[in-house]
């Protein structure tokens, strides 16, 4: 990987980035239903910018960070009303109005995000200490921190779809990689460029009519590695084993 702003050869993102496409180009997850929208008078525009850092990224006392991971939020004008009052209460899991999106928090700071939409689903975080599936995606796996993305490869949901692309992602660093004690890199180290993989299984759920599935490795091309690893049909679902061979993505085979 070269330096921390090129991402062309990271091994963990860029897989991430050809998921996160296909779900942003279909339009996977819908739009918030409903908007909120603030207004700020001029003297609180040139008041921000005394404000601290930690007001990031809203700048605004008072407005709620959480609200936008509930409804859309909008700024109605610049030179108008100050900011009024917001009367929301935080919850735990914060859940999109549209319910696809979700955010659990803890006090040990061991948070995830899901996203349950028709054709993209997703485990990102703690994913061990949750415990938590989505309605077509479950997992158990040995590593504290994993990135867990499965999105139909067609325009069919992923109950129904006959091709899926998974990509699990954890830790990546460079060889020789070196930190400093305020958790900057002090060394950016150099190739080979090495991936914490993702052990454990993972279980596809609700699969309407599948009388077969398997996961096969790719590689950084994208190309096969490997032969396909079958799936065990289980009372949870369809289960197969990650992290050997060692990947980032795989692509998922229905048969119906």
């Amino acid at each position: 990987m070269g330096d921390p702003y090129d991402i062309s050869l990271d091994p963990v993102k860029m897989p991430e980035l050809a998921a996160g496409a296909l779900m942003f180009l279909r339009g996977d997850a819908r739009v918030a239903r409903k908007f909120v929208e603030r207004t700020y008078s001029r003297e609180q525009v040139w008041d921000s910018l005394r404000l601290e850092a930690t007001e990031r990224p809203y700048f605004t006392p008072g407005f709620p960070p959480y609200l936008p991971l509930v409804h859309g939020s909008r700024i109605r004008t610049l030179d108008g009303p100050a900011t009024g009052k917001f009367d929301v209460t935080p919850a735990n899991p914060i859940v999109s109005d549209t319910g696809e999106l979700s955010w659990y928090t803890s006090p040990e700071k061991t948070g995830l995000v899901t996203v349950d939409t028709e054709r993209t689903q997703a485990l990102i975080g703690f994913v061990k200490a949750n415990g938590k599936a989505v309605r077509n995606l479950a997992a158990d796996i040995g590593n504290t921190f994993a990135s867990l993305v499965l999105t139909s490869l067609d325009s069919r949901p992923l109950a129904r779809t006959e091709r899926m692309l998974l990509v699990t992602g954890a830790r990546v660093a460079n060889t020789g990689m070196k930190w400093n004690a305020n958790g900057a890199a002090a060394s950016q180290g150099g190739p080979p460029s090495l991936v914490e993989p993702v052990t454990g299984t993972i279980t596809l759920r609700s699969l309407q009519g599948a009388t077969g599935v398997a996961a096969t490795a790719l590689d950084g091309a994208g190309l096969p590695l490997g032969t396909p690893i079958q799936a065990k049909k289980t009372a949870a679902g369809w289960t197969f084993p990650v992290g050997e061979p060692v990947t980032t993505w795989y692509v998922v085979t229905v048969k119906h």
